[in-house]
């Protein structure tokens, strides 16, 4: 959701950016007869397919793939020489691509080491139907319930989470309303147990990040503002110190936010809001930093290197070819990138602590490619290669 947000946000700003100016307040009349309908488009954005690209820019399809379109010249990652299931056969798992029921299904999370929290789309309409416990050792879903979708919403079954025995997501309403959800994972009827009211004074269009945590739903705005609500329903909460803040990693809050206001390098400043530790990321003169987690970031020197370094300035770590990905590093050492020489011809996982990595086999589809999904957590990878499921647990790899 938030990368189809940024996508738009950044590509429509490069636009305006080079585009002819408008005559005098044409721009600030259109922005409120339209701020409204904006608003609810981008609610609606959460639950459509969209696929939006330019040199550079990045969009996420409703099923979780993202496609990003790269510079047509240029050396990009260095290929992996062995395809990933031969580097890290511990890891890669390949299943049906499709539902019991014949629908398109991702993966969204762990529900625990051997099964997984899988969304089940609706044929053709983008929506998710349903959502699944998928038993990785024995290849068996169980169907955990239907997801309800009213006549004034859209944006269906958002931020899926794990957590408290429940299944927790969010779904927007026309009115400007996220109503948060919750579902027992040994099935049942789902409920609402919130709503939140979306301030379309800001322009604000849903949630950017759910979590849960401790029994409670843990969420941010995509305007900013860190909250939490009981997992069994009640009053929804600010976090202290969360105001303009974004959840990146909880106990980690930061911004901005990936996708949210203020602009800028996403997460440069991160807060543990149970310790009251801050992090700011280091840049020095000519550097770029394009993406960060909690403790590393990913940049570009003034010469054109790409590095990955922690968020202090120290153990950086060089690495050949330029960097085309939409996800920050995971788990302190690996990351996803786009391989070739002047188009993209495939996907790399690559590994920071062993130098190691392995080719994803997604083909280039001239200047675009699509990237994997990567879920909330940082543990899996997963992607689609015709009728096949692949799913790449990272904590496997030693």
């Amino acid at each position: 959701m938030t990368e189809v947000e940024e996508t738009l946000r950044r590509t429509l700003g490069h636009a305006a950016e080079q585009a002819p100016g408008l005559p005098a307040l044409l721009p600030q009349r259109l922005e409120r007869i339209h701020r409204r309908r904006r608003q609810r488009a981008r609610i609606a954005l959460a639950a459509a397919a969209v696929v939006l690209v330019g040199a550079g820019a990045t969009a996420v399809l409703r099923g979780g793939d993202t496609i990003t379109a790269v510079p047509a010249s240029g050396q990009y990652t260095e290929a992996p020489a062995e395809q990933v299931e031969k580097v890290w056969p511990e890891a890669v798992r390949k299943v049906s691509a499709k539902s019991p029921d014949g629908v398109p299904w991702r993966p969204q999370t762990f529900v625990d080491d051997r099964t997984l929290l899988m969304e089940a789309q609706g044929g053709g309409s983008g929506s998710t139907d349903a959502i699944y416990a998928y038993d990785l050792d024995s290849g068996t879903p169980r169907k955990i319930a239907d997801i309800p979708a009213s006549k004034d919403t859209v944006g269906f079954g958002n931020g899926f989470a794990v957590g408290g025995g429940q299944v927790a997501w969010w779904s927007g309403t026309k009115d400007s309303v996220a109503h948060l959800w919750t579902v027992p994972l040994d099935g049942g009827t789902p409920k609402i147990v919130a709503d939140q009211r979306l301030d379309t004074a800001d322009d604000g269009s849903g949630i950017d990040k759910l979590a849960v945590v401790n029994d409670k739903i843990v969420f941010s705005l995509y305007t900013g503002g860190v909250f939490t609500v009981p997992l069994g329903g009640g009053t929804v909460e600010p976090v202290q110190g969360g105001a303009g803040m974004h959840l990146l990693a909880w106990p980690w809050i930061g911004a901005p936010g990936s996708g949210g206001e203020p602009r800028g390098m996403p997460y440069s400043r991160i807060q543990n809001v149970e310790t009251g530790e801050t992090r700011t990321a280091v840049t020095q003169p000519g550097e770029e930093l394009r993406l960060c987690g909690v403790t590393i970031c990913l940049g570009t020197a003034a010469d054109g290197t790409t590095f990955f370094r922690h968020r202090d300035g120290s153990s950086q770590k060089n690495v050949p070819g330029s960097v085309h990905s939409a996800y920050q590093p995971v788990q302190d050492r690996f990351y996803v990138s786009v391989y070739g020489v002047g188009r993209p011809e495939g996907v790399g996982l690559y590994d920071l602590d062993t130098g190691r990595s392995g080719d994803l086999r997604i083909p280039g589809e001239g200047s675009t490619i699509r990237l994997p999904s990567m879920d909330s957590t940082g543990r899996m990878l997963s992607y689609s290669l015709k009728d096949d499921l692949y799913l790449i647990d990272l904590s496997k790899i030693r």
